[in-house]
């Protein structure tokens, strides 16, 4: 109990750290990259994120070798510390009127650094609070760990807000405190959890070499997980980043408004996750995110063609509609993931799906559809893209849920 706890609230104050800085992107962007018009500084200011391919990767594997010779909880302590000082870092980067192009690249070493921390969060914190767990209590603790999650995000939310609304320097202050929750959270994580080398660090054992045969063996599931996180990531970013920015290019709704109306929207989403999740406990978890799925994919397109001079009910009925039916898909996932992989490498195996999901398309989801709509000036144009990735998670749940029932089938006759 203790180990979950501090699990779940060191997550918490990771992805509020993580967070501030996609909520704040508006007036960071005016701040690194001055001389392009809001619509190309949000979009730079997002990209960055295309460091993810560098970082992830390697993120993966340090943290994963940290957890085989110190254990998981140093792994994760650890990474937590460093996407502490990294988001500090952020906060101290003069403007580009003092340093000029120092400080857009200083942005992108820094965010580097903290994508490398951050990957040992997602390559272990996910599956190890399932471990030495029923079918159930995986369940449960799945969407706890998306409630963790949630809470996190909640707070970041509200405090970009104030930023938002108050201008000035204050965003700094923000990563300053996102700082200091992260050593809280180092705290709290490395120092209530007795943290056991013996057994704990077996499944990171593979992490002694660059193990590529085995991520081929395993290359289908991995790319299955990469698109779930692809999908898991989006239901997350287009209604709470990507519609933040959006909307107020295409409608009289400012950001302020919708900034205030997130943080409204994200307290009632952290609120459903534990309601929904004891309700998709009862359903074949394949049969539940297949559905969620496709829900989405059928309606996102006639969502976003009546968007523009939409009025700010349409707004928010449409992103919680995103939301709910983004949570329906979450709370199973995790879960689901363990299914896929039996061997003690599982660990390795769902980070780096993790890491090919957040290295390509993941973390893209929203300089992606706003470059989309930038360069075609359709309103649509983006939901487009939503589907295709959407599409992609019903074929990869729907042919893991496939291969296991060849795989009993199978089992029976040899019986």
């Amino acid at each position: 109990m203790k180990k979950d706890i501090s699990i779940l609230i060191g997550n918490a104050l990771d992805c509020f750290d993580i967070s501030l800085y996609g909520f704040l992107a508006p007036v960071i962007g005016s701040v690194f990259f001055p001389d392009y018009d809001p619509t190309v500084q949000l979009i730079l200011t997002y990209a960055t994120s295309i460091t993810s391919l560098i970082s992830r990767p390697l993120g993966t594997f340090i943290f994963g070798a940290l957890a085989r010779h110190k254990g998981p909880l140093f792994g994760l302590s650890y990474s937590l510390i460093g996407v502490a000082i990294a988001t500090v870092c952020i906060g101290c980067i003069p403007s580009y009127g003092i340093i000029g192009l120092y400080a857009p690249l200083s942005l992108v070493v820094i965010k580097i650094i903290r994508d490398i921390c951050a990957a040992g969060e997602s390559i272990i914190a996910k599956l190890y609070i399932m471990e030495n767990k029923s079918y159930k209590q995986s369940l449960m603790v799945s969407y706890l760990y998306q409630s963790s999650s949630m809470l996190g995000v909640v707070m970041a939310s509200a405090l970009s807000t104030i930023v938002i609304n108050r201008g000035g320097d204050l965003w700094r202050i923000c990563f300053c405190v996102g700082g200091v929750t992260g050593f809280v959270g180092y705290f709290l994580r490395y120092y209530t959890v007795e943290n056991k080398k013996i057994n704990q660090s077996e499944p990171f054992n593979v992490y002694k070499t660059l193990n590529f045969r085995l991520m081929w063996d395993n290359r289908v599931n991995i790319v299955r997980v990469a698109i779930a996180t692809c999908f898991s990531q989006m239901t997350y970013a287009v209604p709470f980043v990507f519609m933040n920015n959006f909307v107020p290019f295409v409608t009289s709704i400012s950001l302020s408004t919708m900034m205030a109306l997130n943080t409204h929207l994200l307290v009632v989403d952290m609120m459903s996750i534990p309601v929904i999740g004891r309700f998709t406990m009862h359903y074949c978890m394949y049969k539940v995110m297949i559905s969620a799925a496709t829900v989405l994919a059928v309606t996102i397109i006639p969502l976003f063609i009546f968007l523009p001079h939409a009025s700010l009910l349409y707004v928010t009925c449409m992103r919680l509609w995103i939301v709910f039916w983004g949570l329906v898909f979450l709370c199973p996932l995790h879960c689901w993931f363990n299914s896929l992989f039996k061997t003690s490498d599982k660990y390795f195996l769902v980070g780096m799906g993790n890491v090919l999901a957040a290295a390509t398309f993941g973390y893209m989801t929203t300089p992606i559809c706003l470059w989309l709509w930038y360069a075609t000036g359709i309103s649509y144009i983006p939901a487009l893209y939503m589907v295709l990735i959407m599409s992609a998670t019903i074929c990869a749940v729907t042919m893991s849920q496939y291969q296991k029932t060849l795989e009993k089938n199978f089992h029976k006759s040899l019986l």
